[in-house]
C-alpha cells in the first residue's frame, strides 16, 4: 500500500497537518507515504511563491524518525509546469533533497485549468464542439521538460468538465496520448495513478482506463499511485479499485 501523492498546510489548499496525514496513513495500512505539496510560480495563481520548503524539510525530518517503526515516509513535490517558470522549477528542485518529483498541467495559456475548462464549454451543447487541443499541446511540452519523475493526472481536464463522455475525447487525442506515452517511456518517466477523480463528478480516476492500456500496449511497465489528498479521510481513497486496476494491467508499482 503506497500513497505518494497528498498535500498537507504547506499547500495553499490544504490545511492537514503533516502529522496528521501520517496517522491516517498509519490507520489506512499504508506501507509507503508521500508528501507532494505545490510548487506554484504563475502570478494568478493563489498558491504563487507559497510553499516554504525549509520549514516542511525540517518537520519531514522529525516525522521521518518518529513514526520509522510504523510507515516509510517520502518528501516529494508536485509542480505545476509552465515553460516560463522552467528555471524557477529547476532551481528549487535543486535547493530542496526531494525523493521524487511529480510534474503536472494545472494552467493553460496561463489560464488555471478549472476556469479555462469552463470558458471553453460554456457555450457548448456536446462534447464533440470543444477542442482541447490547447490542453495537449501544453501536456506535451511537460514531457518534454524531462527533469521530473511522475507525470501527474494526465487526464486532469476532465475534473472541471460538464461533459461525461471523456471516450470520445480520447478517440479525438489519441494521436497526442501517443505521442505523449512515448515520451515519458522514453524518458524514463512513470504515469501516475490518480484516485480523486473517484471523488469528483467524472468518478474516474486519471488516468482513463483506455490511456492506461495504451500506455501498456506502448511498452509502459511502470505507474506511481497517489491519492490526490488534501482533507480527511482523502489519503488512499478508492484504492482497491486502483489495486484491481494495476493487477489487470500487470503494472508494477513504483517506490522512491
Amino acid at each position: 500500500m503506497i500513497d505518494l501523492h497528498n498535500h498537507s498546510l504547506y499547500s495553499y489548499d490544504s490545511k492537514r497537518k503533516m502529522e496528521d496525514i501520517v496517522i491516517e496513513g498509519i490507520s489506512k495500512d499504508l506501507d509507503i507515504l508521500g508528501f507532494s505539496d505545490h510548487l506554484d510560480f504563475n502570478k494568478n495563481d493563489p498558491g504563487n511563491m507559497f510553499y516554504k520548503g525549509e520549514n516542511q524539510l525540517e518537520e519531514f525530518s522529525f516525522l521521518k524518525k518518529k513514526y520509522s517503526q510504523k510507515i516509510k515516509l517520502f518528501l516529494g513535490i508536485e509542480s505545476s509546469y509552465e515553460k516560463d517558470y522552467e528555471d524557477k522549477i529547476i532551481s528549487s528542485f535543486k535547493k530542496f533533497p526531494f525523493d521524487y518529483k511529480i510534474v503536472s498541467l494545472h494552467f493553460v495559456d496561463g489560464v488555471v485549468i478549472s476556469d479555462w475548462i469552463v470558458n471553453l464549454e460554456k457555450d457548448k451543447k456536446s462534447i464533440f464542439e470543444v477542442d482541447y487541443e490547447k490542453y495537449f499541446i501544453q501536456l506535451e511540452s511537460i514531457v518534454d521538460f524531462k527533469i521530473f519523475n511522475i507525470l501527474g493526472h494526465i487526464d486532469y481536464y476532465k475534473k472541471y468538465s460538464k461533459f461525461t463522455n471523456h471516450r470520445e475525447t480520447f478517440k479525438r487525442y489519441q494521436n497526442y496520448y501517443e505521442r505523449i506515452l512515448r515520451k515519458v517511456i522514453k524518458n524514463g518517466n512513470i504515469l501516475e495513478i490518480n484516485s480523486s477523480g473517484l471523488r469528483h463528478k467524472c468518478k474516474e480516476q486519471f488516468p482513463s482506463v483506455e490511456i492506461l492500456k495504451l500506455y501498456k500496449d506502448l511498452g509502459g511497465e511502470i505507474v506511481s499511485i497517489g491519492s490526490d489528498s488534501h482533507k480527511t479521510g482523502d489519503i488512499a481513497f478508492g484504492f482497491d479499485r486502483i489495486q484491481n486496476i494495476i493487477k489487470d494491467f500487470k503494472f508494477k508499482v513504483y517506490k522512491p
